[in-house]
């Protein structure tokens, strides 16, 4: 009997956190429908470093380097979101786009080639048949170049 009790709690624990987080994330999202970016930052963030191991920790990590880069126009305090996800969550849908991204911030608001080419490179290593694969070669091909230059093409 205790041990069928003991097991009740624990399943009680286990779906009332799920749920906890998942609360938590839905909120962040709704705050940042409303466009109250400072409580959206400060919900992703708080999830994401409460829930590291929620499927939904690398969604926020990428919410939150959207809203910095996107809403905000600080891209260099996006890239370190984007690092993040890569170097924590590697093997997810959010680290591919991310690895992307930090190429095309590097390449089109940094304007530091170098890291841009390093990351569009490692994207197309690990990702060759990615739907962005064309584009990382798109812009691996017109680094550095003028817009008319690569109309003009």
């Amino acid at each position: 009997m205790k041990i069928k009790n003991l097991f009740v709690v624990f399943l009680l624990l286990i779906t009332s956190c799920g749920k906890e987080d998942a609360n938590l994330f839905e909120k962040a999202d709704k705050e940042y429908q409303k466009k109250n970016l400072k409580t959206a930052i400060d919900l992703y963030k708080h999830f994401a470093q409460k829930y590291p191991e929620s499927s939904k920790a690398p969604e926020a990590l990428f919410k939150l380097a959207q809203i910095y880069l996107n809403d905000l126009r600080l891209p260099k305090e996006a890239v370190g979101y984007f690092e993040q996800i890569v170097q924590k969550y590697p093997n997810t849908r959010e680290a591919m786009n991310a690895l992307f991204m930090l190429g095309f911030i590097y390449a089109n608001e940094i304007h530091d080639y170098n890291k841009a080419r390093e990351h569009y490179q490692k994207f197309l290593e690990q990702y060759p048949n990615s739907e962005l694969a064309i584009s990382a070669k798109f812009e691996l091909e017109n680094l550095g170049k003028e817009p008319e230059k690569i109309l003009t093409k």
